[in-house]
């Protein structure tokens, strides 16, 4: 690939989001798309039956034509390359990056290109949420280990219990006393200097419901 304009990374990724609470980055694909989520979104008390991802600001058409791009631009063969060096340009001050503020994995090809650009960029912590359990754990069983700048969150599907634990990964819960509880909702719902989402060595994140 020539030296690309950002404007053309941009077109091919179908660009990046920018979650308020968050400091830097993030991917978003349309919730719609999950796979376990679309039907734990008909469970009652499961944390995908008041989707945070199919209100507010997600709804608005704009929100949904970018997110629209960014699964068509999935399957595109240059999609690493232009990830890698978007990211690399996007996370020059703040060198954290979150996948899926919206959606989730999609296939074990899916979870295999976002290693690869962890791979690419070991300068960068990135912070990986998932209910996609079986295609983590075909990757883990056989392709390989996750590299240590990627912090895999096996996220728990019901309000108030634990996740899976999955050895390789760390996890997270909501309305769940165990673990780290989420500061956002004390400081103007933002992460503020918080990264422990981000951090392997946190075993499990606690959030409140949205």
């Amino acid at each position: 690939m020539h030296k690309q304009t950002t404007a053309e990374l941009l077109a091919i990724v179908g660009g990046l989001s920018k979650p308020s609470k968050m400091p830097g980055y993030a991917y978003g694909i349309p919730a719609q798309a999950c796979k376990v989520g679309s039907l734990l979104r008909t469970v009652k008390g499961s944390t995908c039956s008041k989707c945070y991802a199919l209100k507010g600001m997600y709804v608005f058409p704009v929100v949904r034509a970018a997110q629209s791009r960014r699964m068509e631009s999935l399957s595109d063969p240059v999609w690493i390359l232009a990830m890698t060096e978007l990211i690399s340009r996007r996370t020059k001050s703040v060198p954290f990056f979150r996948w899926h503020d919206s959606g989730d994995l999609q296939s074990l090809e899916h979870l295999s290109k976002i290693v690869e650009i962890a791979k690419n960029l070991p300068e960068v912590s990135f912070w990986l949420p998932t209910r996609e359990t079986a295609t983590v754990k075909e990757f883990l069983a056989n392709i390989g280990i996750f590299p240590t700048n990627l912090c895999v969150r096996i996220s728990a599907p019901m309000i108030g219990r634990t996740p899976e634990k999955i050895a390789g990964t760390v996890g997270s819960s909501v309305e769940d006393t165990s673990g780290f509880s989420c500061p956002a909702p004390k400081q103007g719902n933002a992460c503020g200097d918080c990264r422990a989402c981000w951090n392997p060595k946190v075993e499990n994140v606690s959030y409140h419901a949205h």
